[in-house]
């Protein structure tokens, strides 16, 4: 079986409809699936759904279970960082709100081993986001060394400071903002209407702040198509199905909200993905439904949501120059970071061998992974993403 269509069993077998036809899949088939699971941090919940199934060979629910097991020991270390990086930004007055996967994983899902989480996001005030940062590594988090950029540039540009690593060896990113900025993408971004966000942020019972449950919801779906373009995995969706089924939504300002701020055409096509896959989430969709999205999208969602992680840049510079011609890709080669109205800046290259160094490993890795027809598909399907989001 091909890559493509095994990705769309994979998508199957982690939502909650009809099981797929599996005895197509070869002792290879389950091999590749399996690999793609792992990249995409979906064997945990994988094992919660089909835990004992005799439609699934044995090896690959007992590698599901491993991850399910081991999943839930670093839930357990990131809970703990989670709560002592609060407590400090907290008690030095930084004000964080813990961001996705740190509500999701404990208030949503069954149990936080089914939802792994990369990193811990913490959102803290622009202008307070290098004293914080400064402050942890005083406190004994690590720098990573790919800082690219002086801080007061990612400030700028970026809506993320640099990772850090906790004491106990989770990364830990603070974030001075919820979208990317306008400018920073291969296509416009929404604007999102923060202090309103940050004020409605809501205690949890661990003496945490969340962002309220209604606003997580559209914060989580800019992230996944507009900052993304769904590469970030079909967690997202997983993480939706969850959400709605754990608190209630006030669907009127929800798509009031989206209209305002210029993310109704993402949330649709988002919802529209979780309906196909969770079908009985409840949604209610925007009564005027305006342009439908287009059946191309829906139909290449699988493959952007399951992109390999080690071709996904290629691919991403590759739809750059089918969207936007030489000048993008030349931007891009440059190495150039730059937002709407602000002074572009290039970035350190130094752990990379230099600009020199970067630009000959950059081009090496994307002809070789640009042979591939795969990728190439995915470059025209994030390009035309791009294009419709940009409308």
């Amino acid at each position: 079986m091909d890559r493509p269509a095994l990705r769309r069993v994979l998508l199957t077998l982690f939502g909650t409809g009809p099981l797929p036809d599996l005895s197509a899949l070869n002792e290879a088939d389950w091999i590749e699936l399996d690999r793609i699971a792992q990249d995409h941090r979906l064997q945990p919940l994988l094992h919660a759904r089909h835990r004992g199934s005799l439609n699934i060979p044995s090896a690959v629910l007992a590698r599901w279970q491993t991850a399910h097991r081991h999943a839930a020991m670093v839930a357990l270390v990131q809970q703990a960082d989670l709560a002592e990086t609060s407590a400090l930004l907290e008690q030095a007055s930084f004000a964080p709100i813990a961001l996705k996967g740190a509500w999701l994983s404990v208030h949503a899902y069954p149990e936080a081993a089914q939802r792994p989480m990369r990193d811990i996001d913490l959102l803290v005030p622009a202008d307070a986001v290098i004293p914080a940062y400064r402050m942890l590594i005083a406190a004994g988090y690590e720098a990573g060394d790919k800082v690219e950029m002086p801080l007061e540039d990612v400030v700028r540009l970026d809506k993320h400071m640099p990772p850090l690593r906790a004491p106990r060896g989770t990364w830990v990113e603070l974030h001075h903002r919820l979208w990317e900025r306008d400018g920073r993408l291969d296509h416009a971004s929404p604007q999102a209407d923060e202090a309103a966000m940050v004020a409605r942020a809501v205690p949890g019972p661990e003496a945490i702040r969340y962002l309220a449950p209604q606003d997580l919801l559209g914060h989580l779906i800019v992230h996944a198509i507009y900052s993304h373009r769904l590469d970030c995995g079909p967690l997202v969706l997983t993480d939706i199905a969850m959400l709605l089924h754990a608190t209630p939504i006030d669907w009127a300002r929800f798509w009031g909200d989206a209209t305002r701020q210029g993310w109704r055409d993402g949330a649709r096509l988002l919802l529209e993905l979780v309906r196909q896959y969770y079908p009985s989430t409840a949604i209610e969709l925007a009564d005027d439904p305006g342009v439908p999205t287009p059946a191309a999208l829906l139909e290449a969602a699988p493959d952007l949501l399951l992109q390999e992680l080690g071709t996904r840049a290629s691919a991403g510079l590759a739809a750059a120059a089918i969207k936007d011609g030489p000048r993008k890709l030349k931007q891009r080669l440059t190495g150039l970071r730059s937002a709407a109205g602000e002074q572009p800046v290039a970035r350190n290259m130094e752990h990379e061998g230099g600009f020199l160094g970067w630009a000959g490993s950059r081009a090496v890795r994307s002809l070789r992974d640009l042979s591939q027809a795969d990728v190439r598909r995915q470059s025209r399907q994030l390009a035309a993403l791009s294009k419709w989001l940009d409308r």
